[in-house]
């Protein structure tokens, strides 16, 4: 429905409120307005404001862009900003360089001076030259002269240095050949021994064949005469037929009648020709029956004398064969074996063990990044973006010798009660030794080294100047007798747990005790040791009597099974012990008896191999039978009851066919020596067949014996008695350790860091140090890593 202005009773009109929004409300009448001029102008302000928005988007879009361009342009001027930085560092660097230079010249001021009278002498005069390219070079020559004096002062210091170290060097390489010398001239001192021996019996040898030559001579005229006594004989018997018949012919003259007068005188003559021709002929063979006679007896005398010489070249023989060995070196006493076509080496196809897990190594991380100016981009300038990394392993090892420097702060009482102390710190690091620099590690790597590696005491002290920590011999060699207390303790406890045991091995070797010179004895003493199943003892004594082995052996809780060579010492023990200790002898030494006796004899060797033979299938019997034995049951397998009675049997064969060879041997036979000794040790080489736990060779002690050798071989023994006790209470300490698997090393350092903390005393206590007393945390914390 249509309706007129006037009907509303008020004006309307179009107003315009904050946010842009026409609304109608009453206004006083102000005249008639258009509404299309209103829209009109309301529509193109709307259009501005729409052009206003689209240019401040379009600003705005601007504005992103320029923050990203002056990002990248931030970025781009850091960089060269970080360049122009290194550039004027680099600058400085030089300004302080050509400041020293400027600073030097002076001391150059010569060197300058001498160089313009080689150019004036050269007939090039500098007023000619352009002053800038004379001031450059100038500065260039001075630069070059600069350096060169700096790189000559750097070398001279540096041989200064060197200089000193090759002094010392010197010096220590001076007394390194004089103690080479000295065990050169010894070497070669007993080299001359020996070669003076095999001289000897090379002398013995040419005079034992001169003798048989002269022999062979004396055989050779004894057949020519026996040659000319029978055709003497052969002359009598025809001068023999002759006066037979002269004497016939003579009869029947003088029975027809006649006389020798009467008959003729050509006949005469002849007759006594014939005569005295046969009185000479009689005369000779008489002093040929007699010169026959001697010569037999000669020619008894001489083969008797002959075969006496052959037994005693043949002795020289073995014995030169023996000391050649001694000299030179033996054989290897392994029997040969059929070569194996196996290639040496891992095997086409057959797995690998892989790489060693080492998971009880310390890690220390390192980060390894590339120069700031590499993680940049080269043509924009921007940063590079992390992205993952690459990880590797390598293991290093680092040692190096470090001073702990302790600080104990002081506190001084700040009240004034009288029953509080006045001065309170922090108490002293416990020391080893009173008044030694040295802390328990280096002690430990000086018994380490010394006894564990076996090195000479030089050789340790070189070592440790090498690490850093320049330490004398005399200064290692004096401590000796202050760790003899703290390691007595184990002489008596490893014995003690030693006489328990059931099985065990016993063997000695020659050592050095040079001290003993200057009482007038030889310096050659003994080096014994007793090895059982967990521990193993040393003991270094100048005498090798059944006193000693009762004092190693003769304490024994139980019935004694001892595994020894056949030394007369061992024999005589078990003789004074009543049965407390019994003999079990080594067949390895048996065996050597059989290896010897083919020495220097071409004749024996295929009889020695025999029976060498014989004691390997013994040894083999022996192993099966070992295959099925426990020791933890009484009662065996029918399989072991089986290998028992085969080895059973041929023990018996075997000691059955050595009694029936050495009866059917001549007296003097030098097989008979093997077989006889084979006989009269019967009794100690059966026990292995009823004692299963009891082993058939001494190879247990040699083994032991092995290392102590070699370390006599490079110290020649012991100076004094009381470091050669030390030295057998270490080995067997060292020994010990190892043939339970624990670590010597963190061992020694954690034993030496209790003695400090009891006062340099050893522990009380020794159950947590002995390997068969401690605890098995305890075991795992000492036992070697990896």
């Amino acid at each position: 429905m249509a309706s007129r202005d006037e009907d509303s009773g008020a004006d309307l009109a179009l107003i315009e409120v904050d946010d842009g929004i026409l609304s109608s409300a009453s206004t006083p009448a102000r005249g008639a307005r258009d509404w299309r001029s209103l829209y009109e102008q309301e529509h193109a302000r709307a259009e501005r404001e729409r052009s206003r928005a689209d240019t401040a988007e379009a600003r705005c879009e601007e504005l992103r862009r320029a923050e990203v361009d002056a990002r990248a342009r931030a970025g781009s001027l850091k960089w060269q900003v970080d360049s122009n930085r290194a550039k004027l560092k680099a600058a400085r660097e030089e300004t302080k360089d050509v400041r020293r230079t400027a600073k030097n010249a002076l001391a150059l001021q010569a060197e300058v001076t001498r160089l313009e009278k080689l150019l004036s002498e050269a007939g090039t005069e500098p007023a000619r030259r352009r002053p800038i390219t004379k001031a450059d070079n100038e500065l260039r020559r001075l630069r070059t002269t600069l350096k060169r004096v700096e790189h000559r002062k750097t070398t001279i210091d540096s041989l200064r240095a060197e200089r000193g170290e090759l002094r010392k060097e010197v010096t220590r390489l001076n007394r390194e050949i004089a103690r080479l010398g000295k065990r050169l001239a010894r070497e070669e001192r007993a080299s001359e021994k020996h070669k003076e021996t095999i001289r000897e019996q090379f002398d013995r040898d040419i005079q034992l064949r001169a003798t048989l030559r002269r022999s062979r001579d004396q055989s050779d005229r004894v057949r020519s005469l026996s040659a000319e006594v029978f055709w003497l004989r052969l002359a009598l018997d025809v001068a023999k037929r002759a006066n037979e018949k002269l004497t016939a012919r003579v009869a029947r003259f003088r029975a027809a009648g006649a006389t020798l007068s009467r008959l003729p005188f050509d006949e005469t003559a002849h007759l006594r020709n014939v005569l005295r021709r046969s009185r000479r002929q009689k005369a000779a063979i008489k002093s040929l029956s007699r010169e026959n006679a001697r010569l037999h007896r000669a020619v008894k005398t001489s083969q008797t004398r002959i075969e006496k010489l052959e037994g005693q070249y043949v002795r020289l023989r073995a014995s030169t064969t023996v000391l050649q060995k001694a000299l030179f070196g033996s054989r290897s006493e392994q029997q040969e074996k059929p070569r194996s076509e196996r290639k040496r080496g891992q095997q086409p196809g057959a797995p690998g063990h892989g790489r060693t897990q080492r998971p009880t190594l310390e890690e220390k991380p390192e980060t390894h990044n590339p120069p700031k100016d590499a993680r940049h981009c080269s043509c924009c300038g921007k940063p590079y973006v992390a992205n993952g990394e690459n990880s590797s392993t390598v293991i290093e090892i680092e040692v190096k010798a470090h001073t702990r420097r302790i600080v104990r702060p002081r506190w001084r009482r700040g009240c004034g009660c009288v029953s509080s102390p006045l001065e309170v710190s922090a108490p002293p690091v416990p020391r080893l030794f009173p008044r030694t620099p040295y802390g328990t590690s280096v002690w430990a790597c000086f018994l380490y080294e010394r006894y564990a590696c076996l090195r000479p005491l030089h050789r340790v002290s070189t070592w440790m100047s090498d690490q850093g920590l320049p330490i004398s011999a005399g200064t290692l060699a004096d401590s000796v007798p202050r760790f003899l207390p703290l390691f007595e303790p184990f002489d008596e406890a490893i014995l003690t747990h030693q006489s328990r045991a059931a099985v065990r091995h016993g063997d000695e070797t020659v050592w050095r005790i040079q001290s003993l010179k200057e009482t007038g004895r030889s310096s050659r003493a003994w080096l014994w040791t007793s090895v059982s199943d967990d521990a193993v003892y040393f003991h270094i004594d100048p005498s090798r009597s059944a006193k000693v082995a009762t004092q190693l052996f003769g304490g024994t809780a139980c019935i004694l099974f001892l595994v020894c060579d056949r030394l007369s010492s061992y024999k005589t023990m078990a003789h004074e012990l009543g049965g407390a200790v019994i003999l079990c002898w080594c067949w390895a030494h048996q065996r050597r008896d059989f290896i010897h006796g083919a020495a220097g004899q071409a004749g024996l060797e295929h009889w020695c191999q025999k029976w060498i033979e014989r004691i390997a299938s013994i040894y083999k019997l022996n192993e099966a039978r070992l295959e099925h034995h426990d020791p933890a049951f009484e009662r065996q397998t029918a399989t072991f009851a089986q290998a028992q009675r085969v080895l059973e049997a041929e023990v018996e064969r075997l000691f059955a066919d050595a009694e029936r060879e050495l009866a059917a041997l001549p007296a003097g036979a030098r097989e008979t020596r093997a077989l006889r000794s084979l006989l009269n040790h019967r009794s100690g080489l059966s026990v292995f067949v009823d004692k299963p736990q009891v082993p058939m060779d001494n190879n247990a002690a040699e083994r032991a014996l092995r290392g102590p050798v070699i370390g006599r071989r490079l110290s020649f023994g012991s100076d004094g008695e009381t470091g050669a006790r030390f030295t057998a209470l270490l080995y067997s300490v060292v020994a010990t350790l190892k043939t339970n698997g624990i670590d010597v090393r963190r061992w020694l350092q954690a034993w030496l860091q209790a003695c400090a903390n009891n006062g340099g005393r050893p522990p009380d206590d020794l159950s947590p140090w002995l390997p068969w007393s401690m605890s098995e945390e305890r075991r795992r914390f000492l036992t070697a890593p990896g």
